[in-house]
């Protein structure tokens, strides 16, 4: 047994939920269930037990989680007793954001994690339809949660890129539009429709291009934004039509209906691999790949 073990443990008991400690522990919701299960092994005795509101301890587990109590509060100020101070060093960080953070409700769990570290002065950068990976390349940001851009990628080895979010891709349409009851829609039933973009040259309207040009369609005309609310404001008073993921139904409030053949694209956390060197970055990482790990299980 483990004085972490006994952490995790009270962790679990305080939330009744493995997926929930998991998310604020910083770990897999698999790493922490076999820390758990290792421990009921060595002890003999389960210490949870599921039920339909979650999990609560059994008679074992919660004297076991009576006696650990003050065991943790004692090892807590032993750590601050022992441990010493290091001079806080401002950390600055500057995150690309991508329209799918949002319509994933990630950006919640993003704000949670900076709440918890003072130590990291934070920038978001949301500039709808910008090149996320041109802006790293530049220096402009230092990590991006966005999509991939359709075309080749630049020095793709530079790159780290790690799928968190997979999601169908849709055409959108306002819930007036007489497609918005198919159950699917192809690239050519696009032919002849007005369409919604970024602005011109943007990532979002070159990936529209080449969607287009290699599919041999031709559009009536294309209406460009520089912003994602204005979009979508166009795509629900039937403006025109757009391309984009199934999240942006509910968040948007337009319809969404799926690409035939199917179409998927990932929401994805990219920085360059040199700047996998710094701590900051790593953990950011780590983090967000536990937590939607866990959504996804669940």
């Amino acid at each position: 047994m483990t004085i972490q073990q006994v952490l995790y443990v009270l962790e679990i008991a305080s939330r009744s939920s493995v997926s929930q400690a998991a998310q604020k522990l910083y770990l897999s919701q698999s790493a922490l269930s076999q820390q758990l299960r290792r421990l009921e092994e060595e002890l003999g005795y389960p210490l949870f037990s599921r039920t339909a509101n979650g999990l609560q301890l059994t008679p074992e587990g919660q004297l076991f989680c009576d006696q650990a109590a003050p065991v943790a509060e004692r090892w807590a100020e032993f750590c601050k007793t022992v441990q010493k101070k290091q001079p806080t060093e401002q950390l600055r960080l500057r995150l690309g954001l991508g329209s799918r953070v949002y319509s994933n409700n990630l950006f919640p769990r993003i704000a949670e994690y900076f709440q918890s570290k003072p130590e990291i002065e934070v920038t978001f950068v949301t500039e709808a339809g910008r090149d996320m990976v041109d802006a790293l390349h530049k220096g402009e940001v230092d990590l991006a949660l966005d999509r991939l851009p359709m075309e080749e990628l630049p020095d793709p080895g530079e790159l780290c890129s790690v799928p968190l979010i997979r999601e169908r891709q849709c055409v959108l349409l306002s819930e007036n539009d007489p497609r918005a009851g198919y159950n699917s829609l192809t690239l050519r039933d696009l032919q002849g429709c007005t369409m919604i973009s970024g602005l011109e040259d943007s990532a979002e309207d070159r990936s529209m291009k080449s969607t287009l040009r290699k599919n041999h369609i031709t559009v009536k005309r294309v209406y460009r934004t520089d912003g994602i609310d204005t979009s979508m404001q166009l795509v629900r008073d039937g403006m025109g039509i757009s391309l984009g993921p199934l999240s942006f139904a509910d968040y948007y409030h337009v319809k969404a209906v799926p690409l035939e053949p199917e179409t998927w694209i990932s929401l994805h956390f990219i920085c360059l691999q040199t700047s996998l060197k710094q701590p900051v970055i790593r953990r950011f990482r780590d983090y967000l790949t536990a937590i939607c790990r866990a959504e996804d299980n669940n």
